[in-house]
């Protein structure tokens, strides 16, 4: 088995399972819930496939699954519900 896949793929999937769990439930939710890891999850079947390396694709999955599991416990579920509120426009006079 080969570590270097499996710490690369683990991130990905653990960022994209953070990603969409703070993502606003309106339309970008949508888009995000269908687009994003689709892509993701084909492109990773097809990796595994070509490489044959269906057992770093499962290791990266659990280990993402069980990172995403684990700051859902002990930060996700404290934090307040996503909202459009807290979005700010930068503009020239007014940057940050």
């Amino acid at each position: 088995m080969d570590w270097v896949p499996i710490l690369a793929l683990t991130p990905i999937f653990a960022g994209l399972a953070v990603a969409l769990i703070r993502t606003v439930k309106k339309g970008r939710r949508r888009w995000m819930m269908t687009s994003i890891p689709l892509v993701v999850a084909i492109l990773a079947l097809l990796w595994a496939a070509y490489r044959r390396a269906w057992a770093e694709l499962g290791v990266a999955a659990v280990a993402a699954a069980a990172i995403g599991l684990g700051w859902w416990f002990a930060y996700g579920r404290r934090l307040p519900p996503p909202t459009d509120d807290n979005i700010r426009v930068w503009t020239k006079e007014d940057p940050f």
